[in-house]
C-alpha cells in the first residue's frame, strides 16, 4: 500500500513532466484532489487540455512511455471521441493516477472541485473560466429528468420477471440499478450536483436509514419483493414534492403484470 508521500511524489512527476512537453497547454486537479485529497484511497484525477489534435495524439505517445518508464503495471486507454482520450493507471502498491486529455476548447467542467495546476497559455485559463462559469449556472438538477422515471419503474419491472424465473442474481442487479437510480433524485434534491458525486453518506439520515430496507436480507422471493417495495415508495416520496419532475401514475401499470 502505497503512503501520502507517494501520492504527492507521483503527482509532482507527472505535472513536471506535462509542463516540460510541448503537448499540453494547461492542466487541471479534479475530484477530491483539487481541494485535499479525501483520505489515504483517493485516486489522483487530472484532465489536461492540448493545443490541437496532433497534440492529443503526442499526449497519448508521451503518456504511455513516461508510465511505462515509472513501472505502472497496467494502462487502461480510454477515448471519448478522436481529440478527448484517457488513460487509468495502475501501480502495484495501489496508485492510480486517472488522466483525461483533450482539446482545451472541449475541456468538461462538470464539477466546481478542480484547481488549475498550471496554464501555459491565457486561453487556457480563460477557457476553464468560462466553462466553470457555464456549470455554476447550470439548475441544481442537472442531469435528471422526467426521462429517469421510466428507467427505474423498468428496473423494478426486471426485478418482478427475475423473481418469478427465480434468478435472484439477476433480480439483485435490477434493485442495484433502481436503487442508484432513486440516488440519483434524492441527490439532487438535496441540493447537491449530481456528477462526480460520491458522498452519500452526507445525504439525510433518515433517507440512509430507510435505504438499508432496500437491500434484500437473503435471495429469497419474499425478501426480494419487499426490497422492490421498499424501494418504490421511496422513489414517489423523493418524487412526490419536486418542483421539477412530474411523475406519470401509468408507469405504475407496468408492474405487477406478471402475478
Amino acid at each position: 500500500m502505497y503512503k501520502a508521500t507517494d501520492r504527492e511524489q507521483l503527482l509532482n512527476k507527472i505535472v513536471k513532466f506535462m509542463q516540460g512537453s510541448s503537448a499540453f497547454e494547461g492542466l487541471l486537479q479534479i475530484g477530491s484532489c483539487a481541494v485535499s485529497f479525501a483520505d489515504i484511497y483517493s485516486d489522483i484525477d487530472v484532465m489536461a487540455g492540448c493545443y490541437d489534435a496532433d497534440g492529443v495524439k503526442t499526449a497519448a505517445r508521451q503518456l504511455q512511455q513516461f508510465f511505462t518508464d515509472l513501472g505502472a503495471c497496467h494502462l487502461e486507454n480510454r477515448a471519448w471521441t478522436s481529440t478527448a482520450l484517457g488513460l487509468s493507471v495502475y501501480f502495484e502498491d495501489g496508485l492510480s493516477p486517472d488522466i483525461s486529455f483533450l482539446l482545451t476548447s472541449e475541456l468538461p467542467i462538470r464539477s466546481l472541485q478542480y484547481k488549475v495546476v498550471f496554464a501555459k497559455t491565457e486561453n487556457f485559463t480563460d477557457t476553464v473560466k468560462l466553462k466553470a462559469q457555464k456549470f455554476a449556472e447550470y439548475s441544481q438538477h442537472y442531469g435528471v429528468d422526467d426521462s429517469i422515471h421510466y428507467r427505474f419503474i423498468n428496473e423494478l419491472r426486471y426485478v418482478e420477471i427475475a423473481i418469478l424465473r427465480e434468478q435472484f442474481v439477476f433480480a439483485d442487479i435490477a434493485l442495484g440499478n433502481a436503487r442508484q437510480l432513486l440516488l440519483s433524485v434524492e441527490t439532487v434534491a438535496e441540493g447537491k450536483k449530481l456528477h462526480q458525486f460520491k458522498e452519500y453518506n452526507s445525504l439525510s439520515k433518515p433517507f440512509l436509514q430507510l435505504l438499508e430496507q432496500t437491500y434484500p436480507k437473503s435471495r429469497t422471493a419474499e425478501d426480494m419483493q419487499t426490497a422492490k417495495e421498499n424501494l418504490l415508495n421511496m422513489y414517489l416520496e423523493a418524487v412526490k414534492d419536486s418542483e421539477y419532475l412530474t411523475f406519470d401514475d401509468g408507469l405504475l401499470k407496468l408492474l405487477g403484470c406478471f402475478e
